[in-house]
């Protein structure tokens, strides 16, 4: 059993939807980023990266790479899972905490967590998602910014 902790943080822009987990949520705010910015999929990673002792997503995605510029995080996703696979483990849970003051991210749920799981290959019930708010204080309660942390534990491939 391996356990990784992922924390993605990023300044929220004027814009019109923000991308979490894949899924495209209108907002009056946009994440401000080098990739597609997408802090759900950037958290998981960093914490798969972590449990499997490979580093975090600036050693594999620099930003001072060109071609990581828009990047879909979904590559960036696919990479950790199939890094921590070449090691032996996959994917026992995941626990994912967002913090955004608004919108109201309940009702996105059940389809980030199916993105999450289909790009992972495990089972939604693997996998959960809890969104906070600032309570108006700080730059989350100031809509200046979003947080997401995720905890992934792993286990070995090779259990029967």
């Amino acid at each position: 059993m391996r356990v990784g902790i992922g924390i993605d943080t990023h300044k929220l822009v004027s814009g019109s939807y923000l991308l979490l987990a894949g899924v495209r949520i209108s907002s009056d705010k946009s994440i401000e980023a080098h990739s597609d910015g997408d802090i759900v999929f950037h958290s998981i990673a960093d914490a798969i990266y972590g449990a499997v002792a490979l580093g975090d997503i600036g050693q594999h995605f620099p930003d001072s790479d060109n071609s990581n510029k828009d990047i879909d995080s979904s590559i960036i996703l696919t990479h950790s899972i199939n890094s921590a696979k070449e090691k032996g483990f996959i994917i026992n849970n995941i626990d994912i905490v967002i913090l955004l003051q608004s919108p109201k991210l309940a009702k996105y749920n059940l389809d980030m967590i199916k993105n999450i799981s289909r790009l992972l290959k495990c089972n939604t019930d693997c996998i959960n998602i809890k969104a906070t708010t600032g309570e108006g204080l700080g730059f989350i309660g100031k809509h200046e910014g979003v947080t997401c942390h995720s905890i992934v534990s792993l286990k070995s491939s090779h259990i029967e």
